[in-house]
């Protein structure tokens, strides 16, 4: 008897680039495994950033000018990610991995379709 092979898990509306985000889809956010984690650390210094100029009564244009250089340097002190790979045109950091904030290398592989399985629908259908 045959092996049974799912099909691919090609034109379902949670597939994208070989990984399934039907969990994401089910709860937004609710996965911080798959946050994007450079994008990630960098919300942390902002956070951090945030506090302690509210700490020091900083003002708001002080405040703007002084992450501006802060952040350079914290952009290249946390930019660490195995997985990274410059593309121009893709959103901050301009990984082509990122997409509306995660990282879709640690999106679960799409194993084919499964029961979740939704024909994604096109823009003029939607």
């Amino acid at each position: 008897m045959a092996d049974i092979v799912r099909l691919p898990g090609c034109g379902c509306r949670h597939f994208e680039g070989g990984r399934c985000l039907y969990e994401e889809h089910l709860n937004p956010g609710y996965q911080a495994g798959y946050r994007c984690r450079v994008l990630v650390r960098w919300e942390s210094a902002f956070d951090s950033f945030l506090a302690r100029a509210e700490n020091f009564r900083v003002d708001h244009s002080s405040a703007s000018a002084l992450w501006e250089r802060q952040f350079q340097r914290t952009a290249r002190k946390t930019f660490q990610c195995g997985d990274y790979e410059f593309q121009a045109e893709a959103e901050a950091p301009a990984c082509r991995h990122v997409r509306g904030g995660l990282c879709r290398l640690s999106l679960p592989e799409c194993k084919g379709r499964c029961r979740h399985f939704r024909l994604a629908m096109s823009e003029e259908n939607e």
